[in-house]
């Protein structure tokens, strides 16, 4: 069944339809690549980025619904956000529910906030 990252604050949904859940040996640790494939997520073990077990990680091009940070200093990066700085995404609301992780020297992910999300049968939002 698919699934949708949504806000838990608002319950406004985060991601496109998510159709498969992938483990550590289907996602992608080069430099400038997509760590997974749209319509997948993952659940992090923290294998790859470190500190982030059991928060779910997409494709940037599934988020919806939130933008950048409004504090300058989350936005660092030299091509892209590093996400070294805390959550850089916020949801529509203003809730903090994400880091971008898009910079040259890394693949590329939205890793969402564990307490700032849920995730929802596609169907039900």
């Amino acid at each position: 069944m698919a699934k949708v990252v949504r806000c838990r604050e608002c319950r406004l949904p985060l991601s496109a339809s998510l159709d498969t859940v992938v483990d550590g040996n289907n996602t992608n640790d080069s430099d400038g690549a997509p760590f997974v494939h749209p319509g997948q997520y993952h659940v992090s073990d923290g294998g790859y980025f470190t500190g982030t077990e059991g928060r779910y990680i997409i494709n940037l091009m599934d988020r919806r619904n939130v933008t950048d940070h409004s504090d300058p200093k989350r936005l660092a990066g030299c091509c892209g956000r590093d996400g070294c700085d805390g959550p850089n995404q916020i949801c529509a609301c203003g809730a903090e529910v994400a880091t971008e992780k898009s910079d040259c020297w890394m693949p590329h992910a939205l890793i969402f906030e564990r307490d700032a999300v849920d995730l929802a049968d596609a169907e039900a939002v």
